[in-house]
């Protein structure tokens, strides 16, 4: 097997995040391997949505932001409640599933905030450890743009 390709800081990745569906995310930081870390980067996802392979000049750089979405939390003894979240994510730079990365940006235009790794509670933002990215990364962007879609139609 080959040596695993790492996500660089301003890779544009190509998801696939449904059958017939694909969107966009950008590596916003990199960081290398540490001795109690895997090398690890940020990873925003995109609301951009498209029923067709995106080719890197069909994107507007402007267009590139973090999707905000409702997260629903379900909770014991507590009421339903919702909480508007920032796709960012903080991921191993190993690109196991071998996505597409199909250009290279800036990434202070898609984000240009604060990207500690660690989700520390004395940090006023902090960002999830998610892992490795796997197959269905950029999901949040296709559940939003269908509900969007859903409510258009009614």
């Amino acid at each position: 097997m080959g040596k695993l390709k790492l996500f660089n800081e301003g890779d544009v990745i190509l998801t696939n995040p449904a059958e017939g569906f694909w969107g966009i995310a950008v590596v916003l930081s990199e960081r290398e391997k540490t001795e109690n870390y895997h090398p690890m980067c940020h990873i925003a996802i995109t609301p951009i949505i498209s029923r067709h392979k995106i080719e890197f000049n069909e994107l507007k750089i402007e267009d590139l932001k973090p999707l905000k979405f409702e997260r629903v939390y379900a909770l014991k003894n507590i009421d339903e409640f919702t909480k508007t979240e920032t796709s960012i994510g903080v991921y191993t730079r190993k690109n196991k599933e071998n996505f597409e990365v199909i250009g290279s940006i800036n990434p202070k235009a898609v984000y240009d905030g604060p990207l500690p790794f660690e989700p520390r509670h004395d940090l006023e933002i902090k960002w999830p450890l998610c892992g490795e990215p796997t197959k269905l990364l950029g999901r949040e962007a296709y559940i939003t743009w269908k509900k969007l879609k859903t409510k258009t139609e009614n």
